[in-house]
């Protein structure tokens, strides 16, 4: 089984189960939390079919952008996985709705004050009475609060929290999280244009690099199917029953597919 074909079957299974997880989600005591995990599903999905198309229009360069930016959507969605798991509360998803896109919205506001400047307009926007109204929850709190609340959901604060946790999915055989810690290191470059790049282009008329580029994805489609087991998985943990044993049939998919490297 190549990684197309064990993505094809996941995806089978996201047809079938997808809307059940996705909407029992909305029906537990973690509606916040469950609801960000489930668009991650389609986030990270979105992000490995572009990667796709990147090893298909022969684009190492687009690969390795995607591939960083794959990788700070699953730290993200792992750090949501685990604190629920952890707290038992919707607590996390509440933070990272209200807190990080108080923060967005802040930051977006400041970028279009300095573009103003640049072509010398002076526009006052009030942006503190819009994020009271998107954001209510987050309305109270100084810059500096909202800050530190949104800091959590950062690169190097999600590696410090699941570092002191017992992650069982960092392990010899599922080395997800500390294979893309290096890689989102080193791809950094790719996606703020560094001078590491100039080194690679040089090496894309080698056909080696497109065959790392496929290894590389291998990754990709489990880490993405293993985003919609968890979700699964946590729905079942909200609800106190299970959908289909839908994690169970992704789960088997994997396995499969990991075998079939061996």
């Amino acid at each position: 089984m190549n990684y197309r074909e064990a993505d094809d079957q996941v995806f089978a299974i996201v047809e079938e189960h997808g809307a059940d997880v996705f909407g029992a989600g909305f029906r537990t005591k973690f509606p916040e939390t469950l609801r960000a995990m489930s668009m991650f599903c389609v986030k990270t999905n979105s992000l490995k079919t572009a990667m796709f198309d990147a090893i298909d229009s022969d684009n190492p360069y687009a690969f390795r952008v995607l591939y960083r930016s794959f990788c700070e959507h699953y730290l993200r969605f792992m750090y949501l996985w685990v604190r629920m798991s952890k707290e038992n509360t919707d607590e996390v998803g509440k933070e990272y709705y209200s807190y990080c896109g108080a923060v967005e919205a802040l930051d977006y506001g400041n970028s279009l004050k300095i573009a103003d400047a640049l072509v010398g307009k002076d526009v006052v926007v009030n942006f503190s009475h819009a994020i009271e109204k998107l954001y209510p929850e987050a309305a109270h709190l100084s810059k500096k609060q909202l800050e530190d609340y949104s800091g959590k959901f950062k690169y190097r604060a999600i590696l410090r929290y699941l570092a002191r946790e017992d992650i069982r999915f960092v392990s010899s055989k599922t080395p997800f999280l500390s294979a893309i810690v290096p890689a989102y290191a080193l791809y950094s470059s790719f996606v703020h244009g560094g001078p590491y790049t100039d080194m690679e282009l040089f090496e894309y008329s080698n056909p080696n690099i497109l065959e790392t580029c496929a290894a590389d994805v291998e990754v990709i489609v489990m880490m993405s199917a293993t985003v919609f087991m968890l979700t699964s998985m946590a729905v079942t943990f909200a609800k106190g029953e299970k959908i289909d044993q839908v994690g169970g049939k992704v789960s088997q998919v994997l396995r499969r597919f990991s075998n079939d490297k061996e």
